[in-house]
């Protein structure tokens, strides 16, 4: 198993709690901005919106490396796996002006 399959599955592991009424998903970023692929995990607490995102590797943006360690996290798990492309980005639908959590407001 390659030496980033090992971190992906620890760092996986240590945030993969299965907690009671919580759902968990992992997520797949093809980053063009940075040239790399992201895995991260998602941890909703039931009836809540996104609660935790946890980052757990980073990766150059090689096809052939991405493939394999992709397998070695599907040999580990049998969680859905969401795949998104920065190239395909999402408008949320309307611009945003008042968001008091990210300093998006006057006053």
């Amino acid at each position: 198993m390659l030496s980033e399959s090992k971190d992906l599955i620890e760092n996986f592991d240590k945030h993969f709690l299965r907690k009671y009424k919580w759902r968990y998903k992992l997520l797949v970023v093809d980053n063009h901005l940075f040239n790399c692929y992201s895995f991260f995990l998602q941890a909703y607490r039931y009836g809540d919106k996104l609660l935790h995102s946890y980052d757990l590797l980073q990766i150059p943006h090689d096809e052939k490396l991405y493939q394999q360690v992709l397998t070695d996290l599907k040999a580990h798990t049998q969680l859905s796996i969401e795949f998104r492309d920065t190239h395909k980005l999402v408008h949320p639908g309307r611009e945003i002006t008042v968001d008091k959590n990210h300093g998006h407001y006057s006053g």
